[in-house]
């Protein structure tokens, strides 16, 4: 396989990432606490019982039924997105310099690592949508909390570490490089305040937007525009 079908073979693992985020879909419900409007999201960082109990009630059980769905199709976004970053990095070491190959080891075993989390997470949801309504506690919570704000620190990481890849090649790289950047750094501080203070927080939801603007720039370049790329990696050689 050539580098140059490599760069695109990256570029199509972007676009299914893509097109599995859209397959998943959304949902807002009412009758969720600490400020959430996403039930899946509100599973995934309740803080306790209660909260548990307000989503298995929210929207007359219709919720907890797309939770249930949502996990399901999770599984395999987990691989989707598992394979997407260590395939991204693992070019990104091949194309890189001998120092920076340590991010992108660093960034592929984060990638890794945050998809078991998010397996134990999933598992816990699973748990949480069959308890009887009232009957969650708080340490059902925190068993499905702390491997999510696990699995949400370690992606952050990766985007971190890809970041600082990318924007070391300069040029039109910056656009995808500044994107995983604000990503990562919005995330992680969702990540830290939640952490510290149980609720939702906006930027959880603004990482997301502007991590999709560096998949969606790859996407389109690595897949199209394989030459250029790998072009631009050695114009300065």
């Amino acid at each position: 396989m050539t580098i140059e079908s490599e760069i695109r073979g990256v570029g199509v693992l972007a676009f299914l990432f893509i097109v599995y985020s859209l397959w998943m879909g959304q949902m807002k419900a009412s009758g969720l606490l600490a400020g959430y409007t996403s039930p899946v999201l509100a599973l995934e960082l309740a803080a306790n019982g209660s909260e548990i109990n307000a989503i298995n009630l929210s929207e007359g059980g219709k919720a907890t039924a797309f939770i249930k769905k949502q996990v399901s199709k999770d599984f395999g976004y987990i691989v989707v997105y598992v394979v997407f970053f260590s395939c991204l990095a693992l070019l990104l070491i091949e194309l890189g310099s001998v120092r920076s190959k340590y991010f992108g080891w660093s960034a592929l075993v984060c990638a890794v690592l945050a998809g078991i989390f998010d397996v134990i997470e999933n598992l816990g949801m699973l748990k949480a949508t069959s308890t009887p309504v009232g009957a969650a506690t708080d340490s059902l919570a925190n068993s499905i909390r702390y491997p999510s704000l696990a699995k949400w620190a370690l992606l952050f990481v990766a985007c971190l570490l890809i970041a600082l890849l990318l924007s070391t090649v300069g040029g039109w790289f910056l656009i995808p490089g500044l994107a995983f950047l604000i990503a990562a750094v919005l995330g992680l501080s969702g990540v830290t305040a939640n952490l510290l203070s149980p609720k939702y927080y906006w930027m959880f939801s603004a990482s997301i937007g502007f991590l999709s603007v560096g998949i969606i720039f790859i996407s389109i370049t690595f897949t199209f525009w394989p030459r250029q790329v790998l072009d631009k990696f050695f114009a300065d050689v």
